[in-house]
């Protein structure tokens, strides 16, 4: 608790300062935002930055879903008591709220979406501070994982015997199964499901045929295998990952380690099968579940996945990117660009025909058991997909639930085609809802013609017409998947997707502070350095003046101030601060470019030299033509790469500048 109270001055400076800046737009309401402060103040006095960092975070999801039902209700949580005997006004940011509800509660024909704004830039701006969660709410997150798990639906097929596994069975099942083996009555009166819910699966059913076919047939030399850059579950950091341990059966069945995992045939090393250690190299290595931080009570659980394993995930990650590109499906997702989602999300603000639905342990929840329908049609597919997950995982942060356990659920995040299944997944429920809304067939030529622009799916975030919201919720719930109530928005003028907040066609969206600035630690002040870009950029200039104060001033004013939006590393120069010295500057002969000596940061990740044959296996798989005197990808990382911050010289305008002058 003591490391917790360094953060408390600056939590109380930044919201200060925001309530400065509430002032400058609001002169009228001096007194309300200084009464603010002293509650703020005397809460987190007496709460600690659980208040800050929980409480308030709270409060701003019941003011967005009071948003979305055009009424305030009252939230019951401390602090945020109504003024009024009877009243739903609430004593805290009265002021602001009442330029977005009357007295009565109801929303007002025009509200303040400026008001709206700084409600939520003060409930949510440390709501993501990075803060290590303690052990009991890790232990809690492990033990709702387990649950999770040994609820969902087993699949038909037998996923955890390769030997018994048979993918052409697949084309039997359908989703219109859940009818038939639901033991619980309470499904049959789902909201907007209609009485016959089979047909409704059918449909989902059908849409899945049809994308699957879009896919096409999974080939695996055909698509890229390599390593990612995060941790796995049976090599420490430091060790080479294209020197493989292990290869279990399964794996061999559809990844032959002499075509995989090896240059050639030529280095095909025949020592790990000999007769010693050929059950250690064909052994099954659990994956290892880790906390990393996400808020301050609860944490974002992934699972570090085996080397072997996760080379193979890539293949299928490649396989999925680039299929979903160049097919129908990439007018309805792309994987690596989220900004349609919130472009949709702008747009249903404005006149409510688009809804936004978010769902609660997304990944958790989706089982073999819709994966086998999912793509019921490619056995070879289906085949790589129960080759290369995870079948085990181990933790060690909850006593209550086992230490190693067999998976249910098809895959956790740490698995790299945990992203595209699920999304693919929930689009063709988006779509067969959507088709259904409209009273359409289910073919290809309707999905491109009554869903083109109107459905959108990012992860577990989904963009639907607002006709198709109570079916397509009803329908989820039919999966036995959880939708979030508190992130679904589909009546009033409230939209929120993919990192986009929308009120009324304007943008919303929180500025977070991730980190308090700390002159030893780099990462902190390049993420300081970032927010203040962001918070200039949204107008909160005295907020990102303060950040900007928070550092020491030997490294405040060794940071140069750049250009708005320029994409050089400094403070932006819409905040009105200048530098505090003069700095030295010279003219680059070989770049023939002017440059200037500030502080900058550095990523410095040495590579060591493979010390195997693996590391032609390395050369062919990371594009050799990346591989020169300059820059190698060869070898591997034999220390966590460090952030550093360093006086260097660096362009006085960006490189976009010159090239377009």
């Amino acid at each position: 608790m003591a490391d917790m109270k360094r953060y408390v001055p600056v939590i109380l400076g930044a919201l200060r300062a925001v309530l400065d800046d509430c002032t400058n737009e609001y002169p009228d309401l001096a007194k309300e935002f200084s009464r603010d402060y002293s509650r703020l103040s005397s809460a987190i006095e007496c709460h600690g930055i659980r208040f800050a960092l929980d409480t308030m975070p709270s409060y701003r999801k019941h003011f967005d879903k009071c948003l979305d039902e055009k009424r305030l209700t009252i939230s019951g949580l401390n602090q945020f008591g109504p003024d009024k005997r009877k009243g739903v006004i609430p004593r805290l940011l009265r002021g602001l709220t009442l330029r977005v509800f009357d007295r009565s509660g109801e929303l007002k024909a025009a509200p303040d979406v400026n008001a709206i704004r700084y409600i939520r830039q003060i409930l949510g701006m440390c709501r993501k501070l990075r803060i290590e969660c303690d052990d009991s709410a890790k232990a809690n997150a492990t033990l709702s994982f387990y649950g999770v798990d040994q609820i969902v639906r087993l699949g038909d097929l037998t996923w955890s015997d390769h030997l018994a596994f048979d993918p052409f069975k697949a084309s039997t099942l359908s989703f219109a199964d859940m009818v038939a083996a639901n033991d619980q009555p309470a499904k049959a009166s789902l909201p907007d499901l209609p009485s016959d819910h089979r047909s409704i699966l059918i449909d989902v059913q059908l849409v899945a045929d049809i994308v699957s076919s879009l896919l096409g047939t999974f080939v695996p030399a055909e698509w890229s295998l390599r390593h990612g850059p995060g941790a796995v579950s049976d090599q420490s950091f430091g060790s080479y990952k294209y020197d493989f341990k292990h290869w279990p059966d399964r794996l061999e069945s559809v990844f032959p380690f002499a075509d995989f995992a090896v240059a050639n045939y030529a280095c095909c090393d025949t020592d790990p099968l000999a007769e010693g250690v050929l059950g250690e190299f064909l052994a099954e290595i659990p994956a290892r579940l880790r906390a990393v931080p996400k808020t301050l009570t609860t944490p974002r659980l992934i699972a570090c996945e085996p080397t072997y394993l996760q080379f193979c995930q890539q293949a299928l990650r490649d396989y999925f990117y680039k299929r979903t590109s160049s097919t129908l499906i990439g007018a309805f997702i792309s994987f690596d660009d989220q900004r349609p989602n919130g472009e949709l999300a702008l747009k249903g603000s404005i006149d409510g025909s688009l809804s936004t639905i978010d769902l609660s342990e997304a990944s958790d929840r989706i089982s073999c058991w819709h994966v086998e329908r999912l793509f019921r049609h490619s056995p070879m597919l289906l085949q790589a997909m129960q080759a290369s997950r995870s079948l085990w995982i181990q933790q060690d942060m909850c006593k209550r639930t086992p230490r190693a356990f067999p998976l249910r659920k098809y895959s956790t995040m740490g698995n790299a085609t945990t992203f595209p299944v699920q999304s693919i997944f929930f689009l063709c429920v988006a779509l067969a809802c959507t088709l259904r809304a409209c009273n359409a067939r289910i073919t290809l030529k309707n999905i491109r013609k009554y869903c083109k622009g109107q459905v959108r799916v990012f992860g577990d975030d989904i963009v639907v017409p607002s006709t198709a919201t109570g079916l397509l919720i009803g329908t989820l719930h039919a999966l036995e998947l959880k939708v979030n109530v508190h992130k679904t928005f589909y009546n009033g003028n409230f939209r929120e997707s993919c990192g986009v907040d929308a009120f009324a066609g304007c943008d919303v969206t929180t500025v977070n502070v991730l980190d308090v600035p700390c002159g030893s630690k780099p990462g902190s002040i390049a993420s300081a350095v970032d927010t203040h870009h962001n918070l200039c950029d949204k107008g909160y200039i005295r907020v990102a003046q303060y950040l900007r104060k928070t550092l020491s001033g030997r490294i405040r004013d060794s940071i140069r101030t750049v250009e708005h939006r320029s994409g050089l590393f400094g403070w932006s120069n819409l905040d009105g601060l200048e530098d505090a010295r003069a700095f030295r500057t010279r003219y680059n002969q070989d770049l023939q470019i002017k440059e200037v000596r500030c502080l900058n940061p550095t990523v410095k990740a040495p590579r060591l030299p493979p010390r195997s044959i693996a590391g032609l296996l390395q050369y062919f798989t990371e594009a050799p033509a990346r591989v020169t005197q300059a820059f190698s990808t060869l070898g591997y990382i034999g220390q966590r790469p460090k952030l550093k911050l360093t006086l260097r010289w660096a362009p006085l305008i960006p490189s976009w500048s010159l090239r377009t002058a």
